[in-house]
């Protein structure tokens, strides 16, 4: 690259030659001018200058050519430099947006936990409380069967007794039971729970020894026959059932009863 003397040589160099030329040519425009004696005359070379302000030329288009040349790699530099940095600028800018989001989701998740957490510590007092109200009621619980069983265990022990002394009867019922049984001919069974089988004989005086029976039941207030065997007529049935019911006198009951089996044996004979 030429430097700044060599170009200010050269400029120098082309105003003696400018200066020169200009003389050298008003001496040639006027050949027939008298030259003053005082004036020194000498020749100059045209064609030399115009070698030497060729090579100027050249040198300073060179010049020229290659400042150009940096001016326009540096504005290329710069300008990719300033595209680096808007590209880094927005990529800085898109991190920020990027964290801005990162951290408002860490905010709304860090909200979240926490009322989660609130919430399980509630849940755990919550607990806590029905924990200590189940401890109470099953301290109550404890007591209570305790005392039920207390209640119990002598329950258990006077129906003990009673049984005992309901053997001692029993052994001294039997022989009377058996007696009213096979002269009264009336016999009465637990059937089934609240349910009782009547059992009647010497009904037939073809058959003294014959079954007769009715099965009753005693869930509800008004009594129920719920199986006859041998059958009866349902008039004569709903008849002994209903004044049953209506006078509650179960002797009666069990004396129309046996007259309608009595009755039925007659008129099948």
């Amino acid at each position: 690259m030429m430097s700044l003397a060599s170009l200010k040589s050269g400029i120098e160099i082309l105003d003696i030659a400018t200066s020169s030329g200009s003389s050298g040519s008003s001496s040639l425009d006027s050949p027939m001018s008298t030259a003053s004696p005082n004036v020194p005359q000498f020749a100059f070379d045209f064609d030399k200058l115009r070698r030497n302000m060729d090579a100027f030329q050249a040198r300073f288009d060179a010049f020229i050519a290659d400042d150009r040349k940096r001016i326009l790699e540096d504005r290329n530099e710069f300008e990719k430099e300033i595209a680096e940095a808007k590209e880094q600028e927005q990529q800085m800018s898109n991190q920020i947006e990027y964290y801005k989001e990162k951290e408002a989701e860490l905010a709304h998740e860090s909200a979240r936990e926490q009322q989660e957490v609130q919430e399980t510590e509630s849940s755990i007092e919550e607990f806590s409380r029905k924990k200590q109200d189940l401890t109470i009621l099953r301290d109550a619980v404890v007591a209570q069967i305790l005392e039920t069983q207390s209640i119990l265990d002598k329950k258990r022990a006077e129906r003990s007794q009673d049984r005992a002394k309901f053997l001692a009867q029993s052994s001294l019922n039997a022989p009377e039971l058996a007696f009213w049984e096979q002269n009264l001919g009336l016999r009465i069974e637990g059937f089934d729970d609240d349910q009782l089988k009547i059992v009647f004989t010497l009904i037939s005086e073809s058959a003294w020894s014959r079954e007769y029976y009715v099965v009753m039941d005693l869930r509800d207030p008004d009594y129920e026959i719920l199986r006859c065997e041998p059958q009866l007529e349902k008039g004569v049935l709903d008849g002994v059932l209903t004044r049953l019911n209506e006078s509650r006198d179960f002797g009666r009951f069990l004396k129309d009863v046996r007259n309608a089996f009595k009755e039925s044996s007659l008129q099948h004979t």
